[in-house]
């Protein structure tokens, strides 16, 4: 008798799979760049080996985290961190990248000190697809900003590519965004991954909130997410 496997399981036990198949190749990739010549280290056919494989990591993140999401096992750890450190953890991670496309990529806090009360893990997955998806996308310049907002946190991604689709426009929460788009391919993973996760930092009559704009700092697509600060009384 075949015995039973729950797909979802499956899945999860794939992607872990993968995941350190990647770490692997990576490694082997990364030594043997180490041995070519600086033209094809600058390659744009390396570049785009670096480009996908930060990408698929990206979405072996999200499928991993939403398996832990629907499975009770993805536990918020809210803690009070630096905005700067997160944002400066942000660029290292797509420096390369960024330089080689020479794409400008400005930090903005209205306060150096600035500090959020939020899941330093998932938000940073979260911005760090938001950054890919703006890489992807944006002409010159992508602006990374913070500031306080009605006693929280107010951080957007904004780029000067050609926008969202009207259709994604406005604010996003988890049941409405795992739609799929024939025309493009798309699953909508990242955005529905991205609204689980702030939904996840609602407070009691406060909700964390997700919105997408064409109407930032730059005429691109620009995501904003507010989180609130605990309350002291």
């Amino acid at each position: 008798m075949v015995k039973h496997i729950d797909f979802s399981t499956l899945m999860a036990s794939t992607v872990h799979d993968m995941k350190n198949v990647i770490a692997a190749v990576s490694q082997a990739y990364e030594s043997l760049l180490a041995e070519m010549p600086k033209e094809l280290q600058r390659s744009p056919q390396a570049r785009l080996i670096e480009q996908e494989a930060l990408r698929l990591d990206a979405m072996l993140m999200q499928l991993l985290g939403l398996y832990k999401l629907e499975h009770g096992q993805l536990l918020l750890q809210q803690v009070y961190c630096r905005i700067d450190e997160l944002f400066e953890d942000l660029h290292n991670r797509h420096r390369e990248l960024l330089a080689y496309r020479n794409i400008t990529l400005d930090i903005e806090l209205d306060d150096p000190d600035l500090e959020g009360y939020l899941d330093v893990s998932l938000i940073g997955t979260v911005l760090d697809n938001a950054l890919g998806n703006a890489l992807n996308y944006c002409k010159k310049t992508i602006r990374l900003s913070a500031q306080r907002e009605d006693n929280g946190i107010l951080l957007s991604i904004n780029d000067d590519g050609p926008g969202y689709p009207a259709s994604l426009l406005g604010a996003v929460r988890e049941k409405e965004s795992s739609s799929i788009d024939r025309n493009s391919g798309s699953t909508g993973l990242g955005l529905y991954f991205a609204a689980s996760i702030i939904a996840m930092h609602d407070q009691d009559e406060r909700p964390a909130r997700l919105e997408l704009t064409n109407q930032g700092h730059l005429p691109g697509a620009c995501m904003t997410i507010w989180i609130g600060l605990p309350s002291l009384f």
